[in-house]
């Protein structure tokens, strides 16, 4: 008799523990969220100064990885490096993917020096276009906190932002021919605070 018990008591004890390794070892359901720095090579974005857009915008997508404190994000670049990439073949490498989620980051210009602030660009044309927006607005307000101005949901039909198969936010961070915004966004101390922002958005 005592010998069943001893029996009973490890099979318990094994089919216990095969349960909570069972628990703890269920795959996360992980979520793939494209990071898309715009421009790369000879296309330079806006230039203002020594300053260059497809720089500032490489270097934040770069620390948003970096910093990325979420185990169920797997964040995958369009381009690592200083290459150009053209919007058709973007959208191309984006449904290969076929991510959760696009953002595309971006530094703005306008030909008067007074405008300012943050836009997000969508497309009406995109199949995930209500989607987009409320994901865009979102993320507009996070940025804006950092002392940007709040411009709002922008619709345009950009080949990224119209062929893209997943939700696709273009993040007009601020415009670099504006003097306030530029000066933020030439500061490599604060490309963490907007990393951080758009990080903190994708929390679930």
């Amino acid at each position: 008799m005592k010998k069943i018990i001893q029996l009973f008591c490890i099979l318990f004890t094994t089919s216990l523990f095969a349960q909570i390794n069972n628990v703890d070892s269920t795959p996360i359901k992980k979520r793939t969220i494209v990071l898309d720095a715009g421009h790369g090579g000879a296309d330079t974005g806006v230039k203002k100064d020594e300053f260059q857009e497809k720089d500032i915008v490489l270097k934040i997508v770069n620390i948003i990885k970096e910093r990325n404190p979420y185990s169920d994000i797997d964040f995958v670049f369009l381009r690592t490096g200083d290459e150009q990439i053209i919007n058709t073949n973007r959208a191309k490498l984006i449904n290969e993917i076929k991510p959760d989620l696009v953002l595309s980051i971006h530094a703005n210009y306008d030909v008067k020096d007074s405008k300012k602030g943050t836009e997000i660009h969508i497309s009406p044309m995109n199949p995930y276009f209500e989607d987009a927006k409320i994901l865009g607005e979102k993320i507009g307000q996070n940025v804006s906190s950092l002392g940007f101005e709040n411009l709002g949901i922008i619709e345009t039909n950009s080949k990224v932002l119209r062929d893209a198969q997943a939700p696709t936010v273009m993040i007009e961070i601020g415009y670099l021919t504006n003097d306030q915004d530029r000066k933020y966004l030439t500061n490599e101390a604060n490309y963490t605070k907007i990393a951080d922002k758009i990080l903190e958005y994708l929390k679930q």
